[in-house]
């Protein structure tokens, strides 16, 4: 699959991969500090954003389109950044493609399978019948009835775009909810990938909890995990400049060797 991206800079590659109903777009002010440094290529994973949509949504596909990527643009190992589900795929990446990979970055999410906990967000989403609005006012009026809390719409409604005149989401929100299992599923005991990796989890998160950091040993033998305080699992966004500067520091001290 050719996979849409938006690159910032010169230099060695950096991947950026984002989370579920996210894109690209989402992490574009820190991208613009990171294209100081890095090429970084902002990508956008199969049924998200202005990538191709597919019946399939699964990590070992969306491995094989950032390899697909890669080949496509000619990039050699490559430094990766990835947030929850875009975590996980750069975890099956590297077990399938250690050789692609110099550095990884695994935000806020571990290699163990998560029950799926998206139902209220998809049935909020499929309720909100965006053909019938004329205004983006009304499609925010309107999603505020939803009971999903505010930052929770305001990420979502980032994905909404007018398509032949009508509101629509840029994600494939049928196919995901089809296929939402997919999205917590674990990496495979016996998969794993020994070069430097960055677990960096937000202190106020629940999703990487410190009793189960052996697990992560053991797909991650070489891995380090460093926690910022005031931040939950958007910790990213919560927190930018934190953790710019840890990623900094963890990518950067690949060209100190």
């Amino acid at each position: 699959m050719k996979l849409h991206a938006q690159k910032y800079g010169e230099g060695p590659a950096l991947l950026i991969l984002h989370g579920l109903f996210g894109s690209g777009d989402n992490w574009a002010s820190l991208a613009k500090r990171y294209g100081e440094h890095f090429q970084v290529h902002c990508i956008d994973q199969r049924n998200h954003g202005r990538s191709p949509h597919h019946p399939k949504h699964s990590y070992p596909a969306m491995a094989e389109d950032l390899m697909e990527y890669l080949d496509d643009h000619a990039l050699g190992k490559v430094r990766i950044v990835g947030h929850s589900m875009g975590g996980k795929t750069a975890m099956f990446f590297a077990a399938d493609y250690p050789q692609k990979v110099e550095r990884l970055l695994v935000a806020d999410i571990g290699p163990w399978s998560y029950p799926v906990h998206h139902g209220s967000i998809i049935q909020a989403m499929k309720a909100l019948h965006l053909g019938e609005y004329k205004r983006r006012s009304e499609v925010e009026d309107a999603f505020a009835q939803s009971g999903l809390d505010a930052a929770t719409r305001m990420f979502l409604l980032k994905s909404i775009y007018r398509k032949n005149g009508a509101f629509a989401w840029r994600f494939n929100l049928e196919g995901l909810a089809q296929e939402i299992e997919e999205v917590g599923r674990a990496l495979p005991e016996s998969a794993g990938f020994d070069g430097p990796c960055l677990f960096l989890k937000g202190g106020l998160s629940a999703y990487v909890p410190q009793n189960r950091w052996p697990e992560v040993l053991n797909n991650f033998p070489n891995a380090e995990l460093d926690t910022i305080d005031q931040a939950g699992h958007w910790l990213h966004a919560e927190a930018p400049n934190p953790f710019f500067e840890r990623s900094m520091h963890f990518f950067q001290s690949a060209d100190l060797r």
